[in-house]
């Protein structure tokens, strides 16, 4: 299987309606639970970042009522081991206090003492972004702020002022006046790291539970589509090509309630209704056909006594001019000349009288005939000469151009003469004196088909009747016992032979007949005869 067949593939079932609501359906739950992730993830993490805030001023504090005692009493080493210990606790990063000047007067990292902090530095900044400095915060947003570490995760850090209480300005070791407010800060640095790595898993926990969960809705409404969409869809589709196929026993099976099941059941009745309509068509059809044929046969008739009105004169009065001679009773040799040329001439005049009631019984009978091989020449001559003595009687002209080769096909002989003898009849009523049939073939240019050409230069077929001719009841006789059944019977039986027939015509330029036939019967017209005889 090629990458381009299965290219084609994907494109054909993107056509189908289940595909497109399908594919609807994921578009639709990709957006949705997009939607809902990231809304869900950003609440997580604002959420998350609230309690990591709230956690961090709480750690702020402890540290600053951890450290209380040790700096009312200005004992500076155990402050300073106080920091160094807490620092060693996961998650702290750093410790540092510093007096209101911005000097560093305690740290975990004991080289920073009593360096000067720059105002611009990010511990700073959020004070200090314009002077005179904002004095103690207010909010823990004020007082946080997030950095990314050289190390490459981030640290958040906590600004926790250091206010001057009663028991400060009040301590023996180093009151402060109390009208100072602010004594100092209280920075204390956390990582993250761990914080975010947890925000990071939960996160993709999240998408990928999603992500699952959505997968598993689209095949579950997926297969929901297959079943109660696509497979009734295709069910249907079945049907209308077995009816198109003329199969009216096929039933849709949908047990459902719904639309499609509803439309089952109409698709079924209609089937149903066509079958019945099908049998009532095919008894008329059978009916009309044996009328047309009927009515065909009472015109040959009326054509084929004139024809033998002609020899049977000529036998009657040969016979009689025989019994003449023979009655003198002086029969010399030259008398029995004469007797036996009459008696050749009635004779072929006999003959001729035998072909046309053997032609006019061929083409009137009504048994069934099987498709057998035969010869389209023959089938052609045979019509010909049923005919022909109507066409001489009338001043036509009937040529005909046989083409010579391989003219065996698979047919019923004697339907096929009925249709010639019907196209040469109609050809000779739309003839008037002097006119010309040609009857031609063409065995050479197609490999499977042959070809027969009736022709005529008559008046021809008027442009608005042309498109018609093949439809049933369709007539332009006058007469009223003309039913229009000729070209469509005739039309029907060369469909039955697997064949086609064609008319083109100009007005007052003639009309032209091309039948094509195939080679061999096909499966297709075997198992309709079948059903036909079943």
């Amino acid at each position: 299987m090629t990458i381009p067949y299965l290219i084609k593939k994907i494109i054909r079932l993107t056509h189908l309606i289940s595909a497109k609501l399908f594919i609807f359906l994921v578009i639709l739950l990709t957006l949705s639970f997009g939607t809902a992730i990231y809304t869900n993830c950003r609440l997580y993490t604002s959420h998350f970042q609230k309690i990591i805030v709230g956690n961090a001023v709480k750690i702020s504090n402890i540290i600053k009522r951890a450290t209380y005692h040790s700096m009312l009493t200005n004992r500076r080493e155990d402050l300073t081991n106080d920091i160094i210990n807490i620092v060693q606790e996961e998650g702290i990063e750093g410790i540092r206090i510093y007096n209101k000047k911005g000097r560093v007067s305690f740290s975990d990292n004991l080289t920073e003492l009593d360096h000067v902090v720059d105002k611009k530095a990010e511990q700073c900044y959020v004070c200090h972004a314009e002077e005179p400095a904002m004095g103690i915060l207010a909010t823990n947003k004020e007082r946080i702020r997030i950095w990314e570490s050289p190390q490459g995760y981030r640290l958040l850090g906590l600004i926790n002022p250091i206010e001057n209480e009663p028991e400060c300005s009040n301590a023996d070791c180093h009151a402060h006046s109390p009208d100072i407010k602010l004594l100092g800060l209280l920075d204390v640095k956390l990582s993250l790291e761990k914080v975010d790595q947890g925000i990071a898993e939960t996160r993709k926990r999240m998408v990928i539970n999603s992500i699952i969960f959505a997968l598993m809705t689209a095949l579950l409404k997926g297969a929901s589509i297959f079943k109660m969409i696509h497979q009734p869809i295709k069910k249907l589709l079945r049907g209308t090509e077995e009816v198109a196929s003329l199969n009216l026993n096929y039933k849709v099976n949908i047990n459902s309630r719904d639309e499609l099941g509803v439309l089952a059941d109409s698709f079924n009745n209609m089937t149903g209704e066509l079958k019945s309509s099908s049998v009532k068509l095919r008894k008329t059809q059978a009916s009309l056909i044996l009328s047309e044929k009927m009515a065909s046969l009472g015109k040959l008739s009326a054509m084929v006594a004139h024809e033998i009105n002609n020899p049977l004169s000529g036998i009657l009065s040969y016979a009689k001019l025989s019994l003449k001679y023979l009655r003198k009773g002086k029969v010399n040799a030259e008398v029995l000349e004469v007797v036996s040329e009459n008696l050749r001439i009635i004779g072929n005049e006999a003959k001729m009288c035998g072909e046309i009631v053997k032609n006019l019984l061929l083409f009137s009978k009504k048994t069934p005939e099987l498709f057998k091989s035969e010869s389209l020449n023959r089938i052609i001559n045979t019509s010909i000469n049923v005919i022909k003595h109507s066409a001489e009687m009338n001043n036509l002209e009937l040529a005909k151009k046989l083409d010579q080769g391989d003219d065996s096909i698979q047919c019923e002989p004697g339907v096929l003469q009925q249709v010639l003898i019907a196209l040469i009849v109609n050809a000779i009523e739309a003839l008037s004196q002097n006119g010309k049939i040609t009857i031609s073939t063409d065995y050479h240019t197609y490999k499977n088909r042959v070809q027969v050409i009736i022709e005529d230069n008559g008046k021809g077929i008027p442009k608005d009747i042309l498109p018609h001719i093949f439809e049933p009841f369709f007539s332009t006789k006058e007469s009223e016992k003309s039913t229009g059944l000729g070209l469509s019977v005739v039309y029907g039986i060369i469909k039955q032979h697997g064949g086609t027939i064609e008319v083109s015509s100009k007005e007052n330029e003639g009309a032209k007949f091309t039948i094509t036939l195939p080679r061999t019967q096909g499966v297709d017209q075997k198992n309709n005869k079948r059903g036909e005889q079943g």
